[in-house]
């Protein structure tokens, strides 16, 4: 009999050469060879793209280059490095004993590969989250008259504590708070207003719940006074494109960064994109160096590719398809698909009746390496995220 065989991690890896009798010395020569990766490098000079081809080909592995690299155009083109994990290493060895811009293409690669099997733990207010060990839920609080699931449902004060509580009990890690709707053509509301809608809940919860509160606002001083009145974290729907870095580095607190096509008022009027995930990765390359650069910790930065803000149909869809790209940058992802219009199109279906399809999604997002799933339903979310962690990493 002959059948194919998925790998999902080392442990599996080396349980399936063990069951057919690999001597121990062997298992960390022969694990890596099972996971094959792709790599794409951008803009290379054309003897460049040709010497890494014929590198990798000695390796055991491939890389395409452009048609027009080669003699008489030789131009600048990308490449795809196609290998396993074994491959790759032997490459980034030859690479870094080649001339200087091989060298130096070489090291990037290898500390690519670091930062995709980097296992972040980051303090949240007084939790440490231990990332790839297990999925975490966020629950979504929107104290808000008009956000586009749960709008006016937990407006007041006393019903928004009782909410955040019960999300607790359901085993939510963290509660994001925010005041101000973020929902395709929703209106702004001043920082009076907001601060007025949710320093109140964060003042009534910081001593009510054991777990950290996220303040959900793209405006700094909103952020700090949250910081004061005992949240722990800010999700930056704006990834710091509004003075937000400063209030980050003040309070030292986790900030997590999204992505965002224009702004909720405009970012759904007609879309575009060559390539979306092109796109969003060079937009965090820009806000995480952006974010370094103003003395905020690498350790501290949390990536949201940003379903529904500015994305047409199937930029969702290719988002979570791909999800596993982001895994590029070393850091904790988020991905937030709650009841959202992608799943609302799919199945013909208002809000009200999205939870199958946002639990779906979500289990998809954890397999394609989310760390975060903001939802609205925890014990859903939660249930699911125990099984898919359970199967991936058992």
């Amino acid at each position: 009999m002959m059948y194919l065989k998925k790998i999902w991690n080392v442990k599996e890896a080396k349980e399936e050469l063990k069951k057919i009798g690999i001597h121990r010395d062997a298992l960390a020569i022969l694990s890596p060879k099972m996971f094959h990766f792709n790599i794409k490098i951008e803009n290379v000079k054309p003897q460049d793209a040709i010497i890494m081809k014929q590198e990798m080909l000695c390796c055991g592995g491939d890389a395409a280059i452009a048609y027009n690299a080669l003699p008489p155009k030789s131009e600048k083109g990308d490449v795809i490095i196609m290998g396993n994990k074994k491959q790759i290493e032997l490459l980034i060895q030859r690479l870094k004993r080649q001339y200087k811009r091989l060298k130096k293409i070489g090291e990037e690669i290898e500390n690519l590969m670091e930062r995709v099997e980097k296992k972040v733990v980051m303090k949240i207010g007084k939790k440490l989250f231990n990332f790839g060990k297990r999925t975490y839920i966020m629950g979504i609080l929107n104290v808000t008259p008009d956000s586009f699931y749960d709008g006016g449902k937990y407006f007041s004060l006393e019903d928004a504590i009782e909410h955040a509580k019960k999300m607790e009990r359901e085993g939510a890690d963290i509660i994001d708070i925010g005041g101000e709707s973020s929902r395709p053509f929703s209106k702004r509301i001043d920082e009076k207003e907001e601060m007025n809608r949710v320093l109140p809940v964060i003042e009534a919860l910081k001593d009510e719940i054991k777990i950290p509160i996220s303040i959900d606002t793209y405006k700094p001083n909103v952020a700090s006074k949250a910081i004061e009145h005992g949240a722990a974290m800010i999700n930056d729907i704006m990834a710091l494109r509004n003075g937000m870095e400063d209030v980050a580095r003040e309070y030292d607190v986790p900030v997590v960064l999204m992505h965002m096509k224009g702004t909720p008022e405009t970012m759904q009027i007609s879309p575009y994109y060559e390539d979306v995930m092109a796109e969003i990765i060079k937009f965090f390359g820009e806000r995480i160096k952006f974010a370094l650069k103003n003395g905020i910790d690498e350790e501290k930065i949390i990536i949201d590719p940003g379903i529904g803000f500015g994305k047409r149909q199937g930029d969702n869809l290719q988002i979570l398809q791909h999800l596993e790209e982001l895994k590029s940058f070393g850091m904790p992802i988020l991905i937030g698909t709650s009841r959202k219009s992608f799943i609302g199109n799919i199945l013909q279906l208002p809000p009200e009746e999205r939870l199958e399809g946002s639990i779906a999604s979500a289990v998809i997002a954890m397999l394609n390496g989310a760390n975060i799933i903001r939802c609205h339903d925890v014990l859903a979310t939660k249930r699911a995220a125990m099984i898919a962690d359970t199967i991936m990493h058992d």
